[in-house]
């Protein structure tokens, strides 16, 4: 059963991913059980709107936070956007995603999941994206005879901004399998020559787990949790202070909504909202004019008031959202034989510069036995994995924006340059299959792989620089040292030379009869060797004694002498060092002293269960024994302990020797996450680098 994850805050202008939790999911199912493949494969470039009041009501696709559902319009709006963005993101899309996954009928075997639909009508309900039907000149009719398709509205004249500004392939996945877990390196790249892509086709797509005119409803077994998100309660805090209250379409029904089609005739609002449900804390899907559809796009202007507070958006009905992936579906793209991959269809002329401050990352579901003869898989199913939004939301003038990047053309004409970005998003799962498919791939249309090879040459033509001043060097050393030469055979050299040579032929001469009787030195020889032979062999009463009193016993290892002239090694090292602090109450007892070796530390309170009322904090002193790199110690929490809002804090370095002072070293800090319903968990604490105090903590249990 699903439960809506909790989300963070944008923190900082490096930004933040989130993930959607079907999708997460699905990658799992598919490396863990099924035989499908999974590749990541694709990424959309999106310009998130301003969040403000629009000036232009029927235009002006701004985000208004008010907008979706009622909650937020009930309970009000955060100070802070960040905060805000987040709740929106969590309470509305996360939430709806969670139901949808835990309804009884779902099914996980379909390959296309909820995801990239649940991004796409969380943005349409906050009044930031619209669509309307392709034309003619924009859908391919030969692949498109009769299944509709659409667009964003792109009017140089209106102030619309388009949300998808660019599609693409991922340029080069590179997937690295071990034991417990897959490492993926993703690189997105933007070439220089590209603009934006010059249109984005969507369709609705419904199947058995999103389609038209559904209803979804949370029903948790405690009455009391409702109005809040799947599987959280009533009473919990969220760990990064975000409201747990879900944002459903219908919470209640105390707000006043009036609606009309007709976004340009405010006068004509009439009570009643886009939907007919009558189900209070529901999500709904659309069914425009009670047909069983939802691939409609009409836009509906709404009002929505609870006391002062008034909200005015413009609503589009197509549901069921998803970008169409298919190139041959592109009528500008089918008729030009050298367009084979998006990277060339974004580099039109009439293509142009373009913003973004967040991508859409996508990947592939697919038969890895279904293959085309270039090794492409045959119809893959493409979903959403997750939304990187590249910045914090910061103040624009009275609104607010996520800062976008520029991405501009080379202007021929004006002789200006274009630029180009790259992005290395880094995913990684943790799984404990055996037999996980690991993909790797290179686009054959990129011209990343083109960047890196000129980036290479570049290299190589310094290396020949260097190369060549290195020879130069050799040639002025290889003259410098004949020069030296010349100068050290001299008259006083060769007559000390001449007296050496004169002493050396007189020790030769004296030596000669040694010479002449070689073959007495040989059978000299040969008999010590035989006699050295016999007492290694133990053929002569001659015995050889060692010397083991140099040998001395050390940590773990201990020495049996109970033989004379033997020596017994024995490693009385156990697993783990049992210290009398090893099982030890450590709310009481928190200093437990370090070990040699591989440490133990067991909290037992006579099965009683204690509940913290300030941090815990618990000192590992290494006064005695300091850290070694590898060394471990396992800490077992046999009975409960109840952190609530408190941590569990863990320090070292006694001696102070990073200079912070006594206990100066935070290892980690445990929150009530990081404990189980059953709070036992069991934490092993790793030593990874011992002169700079470098930990790893890993959660057993």
């Amino acid at each position: 059963m699903a439960v809506t994850p909790l989300l963070k805050p944008i923190q900082n202008k490096k930004g933040i991913l989130y993930n959607f939790q079907s999708s997460i999911e699905d990658i799992q199912l598919n490396l863990t059980n099924n035989p499908n493949g999974v590749r990541y494969s694709k990424f959309a470039l999106v310009r998130i709107p301003e969040i403000g009041t629009p000036d232009t009501l029927q235009t002006d696709n701004k985000i208004q936070f008010l907008a979706p559902g009622e909650t937020p319009i009930i309970d009000g709006l955060n100070s802070d956007n960040n905060i805000n963005l987040a709740e929106s993101f969590q309470n509305y899309a996360l939430n709806l995603e969670a139901l949808l996954i835990s309804r009884d009928d779902y099914n996980f075997e379909n390959k296309r999941t909820v995801a990239e639909r649940v991004f796409f009508k969380w943005i349409k309900e906050l009044g930031a994206i619209r669509f309307q039907d392709a034309n003619n000149l924009q859908k391919n009719l030969e692949t498109l005879p009769t299944e509709k398709r659409f667009v964003e509205p792109d009017n140089p004249n209106s102030t619309y901004n388009r949300v998808v500004q660019y599609v693409a392939d991922i340029d080069v996945v590179n997937s690295i399998r071990s034991a417990d877990n897959a490492y993926t390196e993703i690189f997105v790249h933007i070439p220089t020559n590209v603009g934006t892509t010059p249109y984005v086709l969507f369709k609705s797509i419904k199947d058995e787990n999103y389609f038209p005119n559904q209803t979804i409803t949370n029903n948790p077994p405690d009455p009391l949790d409702i109005e809040y998100l799947k599987g959280r309660h009533f009473n919990e805090i969220h760990p990064f202070g975000l409201s747990l209250k879900a944002f459903y379409d219908k919470d209640d029904g105390s707000v006043n909504t009036e609606i009309t089609d007709d976004p340009f005739d405010p006068g004509s609002l009439l009570p009643g909202n886009w939907y007919t449900e009558l189900t209070n804390n529901s999500y709904f899907t659309d069914d425009y004019n009670s047909t069983g559809e939802y691939d409609v796009a009409a836009d509906q202007l709404i009002r929505k008031q609870l006391g002062p507070t008034i909200v005015e958006y413009v609503r589009n009905t197509l549901d069921g959202i998803t970008i169409d992936f298919d190139l041959n579906n592109y009528k500008l793209a089918a008729e030009n034989q050298e367009i084979q991959a998006f990277t060339q269809f974004n580099d039109y002329v009439n293509n142009k510069n373009f913003e973004y401050n967040a991508i859409l990352i996508y990947y592939d579901v697919f038969d890895p036995n279904n293959l085309d003869a270039n090794g492409n898989p045959v119809d893959p199913v493409t979903n959403l994995y997750g939304v990187l939004f590249l910045d914090k939301v910061e103040q624009d003038g009275l609104e607010f924006i996520i800062p976008p990047i520029t991405k501009y053309m080379p202007d021929p004409l004006n002789g200006t340059n274009g630029n180009a970005f790259s992005h290395k998003p880094n995913l990684k799962l943790d799984t404990s299959v055996e037999n996980v498919l690991v993909e790797r791939s290179i686009n054959d249309y990129s011209t990343f792989s083109m960047d890196l090879f000129l980036d290479v040459l570049t290299q190589f033509k310094q290396l020949q620089t260097l190369y060549n001043d290195k020879l130069l060097e050799l040639n002025e050393l290889k003259t410098e040292v004949e020069d030296l030469k010349d100068l050290l055979i001299n008259q006083t050299d060769f007559n000390e030379l001449n007296i050496r040579l004169s002493n050396l032929e007189t020790s030769v001469e004296a030596s000669q009869a040694l010479f002449n009787n070689t073959q007495g030195v040989v059978q000299l020889i040969e008999s010590v060797n035989d006699r050295v032979n016999d007492i290694i062999e133990g053929n002569t009463s001659i015995q050889v004694s060692y010397n083991l009193d140099l040998l001395r016993p050390g940590p773990g290892i201990n020495l049996d002498r109970s033989i004379p002239n033997r020596l017994k090694i024995n490693n009385v090292n156990q697993e783990y060092n049992i210290e009398n602090s090893s099982i030890v109450d450590i709310t009481t007892n928190n200093n437990i002293r370090l070990g040699r070796f591989t440490n133990y530390v067991r909290h037992e309170n006579s099965s009683i269960p204690i509940t913290l009322t300030t941090d815990l904090q618990l000192f590992i002193d290494d006064t005695d024994i300091s850290w070694s790199k590898g060394q471990s110690l396992d800490l077992v929490i046999n009975d409960p302990i109840d952190l609530g809002i408190y941590n569990l804090k863990i320090y070292t370095d006694a001696l102070n020797r990073l200079g912070t002072g006594e206990f100066g070293k935070n290892i980690i800090n445990l929150t009530d996450i990081d404990f189980d319903p059953t709070n036992t968990p069991i934490f092993k604490i790793t030593c990874i680098d011992a002169a700079n105090f470098e930990f790893r903590v890993d959660k057993i249990r």
